[in-house]
């Protein structure tokens, strides 16, 4: 019978340094209170446009996401409102070509959908949105046992740079619709403006709040990368914060009838393990990556379909000022704003797409990284070689399924701009204004008595 003894074994303990005298250490380091602080900062910031729940409160010494009442009654009155406009606007009477007016009632409904999904979905995905800053911060914790030290990008001024840049665009382009609404075409409501403008304002935030969020998924993919980097490099990982135990042995296998030992190839245990603590960081992260795909899947499938519409429309309702005869057109300050409004949503539409990419680069260069190391380790870590392409192939996000967030969803995405614009086109010349018709986007029915 055979027996397996150990040949030789060498233990290597490495205990953190005995800790100074002084005050209590934090249950909390101090990198991820800071980082608690700013997603509570950054939740109240879009809470303001109602684009997440009712709370975020503190409950043993970690912040907890959770629905209020209040909130959710504020969110159904404003889509109970909104969707009332929406019906309203089918019954005002416009001076409007008939293809002019659909492409009106276009832009309204896919408006409409696109606020209501932006307000209602975040109420309904609370836990959600805490896993997702339970998920940041699980992540940070390990890697911050590494010592790999944070990337700059996701502290409160680059936030608040962002958050402001956009607010002030969004305020600016509404300052001056309201100028061509009120002081060229003074016979628009305020309801019915706000109807128009108001969804833009929601979507965009909310196209922000993603689009910060998948910000700081990037950073952790950068710390990820300079981590597995590091113990491709150098065969091990630095952690001096913690306790390690190291062990080496060499399995000797004896034969009875022989007095001769077999000697086997030694297994290194902090190897396997670091294989597996890295396997786990990068498990984690990818998760964190389809909590955010799944939290923002409905806002970006509706949204997008919105911009698509309405960049299509706007770019329709230019053309009529391109070819009009007369005064029959829109005015100057109409067409700029057409323009502004293309512009926008052009910004909107590439944003998102261009941090996704980011991100999905990332990810290629830790596949590369990880591949690498499943054949560099592959006798002694033959589990990583079946894990690694299997967790890094979905880093990606997409609305649900039905299109992917990157570079390639732009092509399609002009394609079908210039179809439409095409149908259109066609239709008009099909259905030709009449003598009284005139193709402002934003004006009701003008009584006799003011000619």
């Amino acid at each position: 019978m055979s027996k397996w003894i150990n040949k030789r074994k060498v233990s290597i303990l490495n205990l953190a340094p005995p800790s100074k005298p002084g005050p209590a250490l934090q249950a909390t380091p101090v990198g991820e209170q800071e980082f608690e602080q700013l997603f509570h900062f950054a939740f109240k910031c879009f809470r303001l446009f109602a684009l997440t729940p009712g709370l975020m409160d503190r409950q043993k010494d970690r912040y907890r996401v959770r629905n209020t009442r209040w909130m959710m009654l504020i969110v159904l009155l404003l889509v109970v409102v909104a969707w009332i406009a929406l019906f309203e606007t089918f019954f005002i009477e416009r001076r409007t070509a008939l293809i002019t007016g659909i492409a009106n009632h276009i832009q309204f409904l896919m408006n409409t959908i696109a606020l209501t999904v932006a307000w209602v979905v975040p109420q309904l995905k609370a836990d959600e949105l805490g896993s997702i800053l339970d998920g940041f911060l699980l992540i940070d914790r390990e890697l911050s046992s590494y010592n790999v030290h944070e990337v700059a990008g996701y502290k409160r001024v680059s936030f608040l740079l962002r958050y402001g840049v956009v607010l002030l665009a969004l305020m600016s382009l509404t300052v001056y619709d309201g100028f061509v609404s009120f002081v060229q075409l003074t016979t628009v409501e305020v309801w019915y403006w706000l109807s128009h403008q108001l969804p833009f304002i929601i979507y965009a935030m909310a196209f922000l709040h993603a689009y910060v969020l998948i910000y700081w998924l990037h950073a952790r993919f950068r710390r990820l990368n300079t981590l597995v980097e590091q113990y491709y490099r150098q065969g091990h990982i630095f952690a001096p914060a913690r306790q390690t135990i190291i062990s080496f042995a060499t399995m000797v296998k004896l034969d009875e009838e022989s007095a001769v030992g077999e000697e086997l190839h030694s297994v290194g245990r902090r190897e396997i393990s670091d294989d597996l603590q890295v396997l786990a960081i990068v498990s984690r992260t990818i998760d964190l990556g389809q909590k955010i795909e799944s939290y923002f899947g409905p806002l970006f499938l509706t949204v997008y379909t919105a911009l698509f519409s309405v960049t299509t429309i706007q770019s329709y309702y230019c053309y009529l000022h391109l070819t009009a005869k007369g005064d029959r057109g829109l005015s100057i300050e109409t067409l700029v704003l057409s323009g502004g409004i293309i512009l926008y949503n052009v910004i909107a539409i590439v944003a998102l797409p261009y941090i996704c990419e980011q991100v999905e680069s990332e990810s290629k260069l830790l596949m590369s990284y990880l591949s690498k190391l499943s054949m560099k380790h592959s006798q002694v870590a033959q589990h990583s070689s079946i894990w690694f392409p299997n967790l890094i192939s979905s880093v990606r996000f997409s609305a649900f399924g039905f299109f992917t967030i990157n570079y390639n969803m732009l092509s399609g995405l002009v394609a079908g701009m210039v179809t439409y614009l095409i149908i259109f086109i066609q239709f008009n010349s099909m259905v030709p204004a009449g003598k009284d018709d005139t193709h402002h986007t934003r004006k009701q029915h003008v009584t006799e008595e003011r000619f």
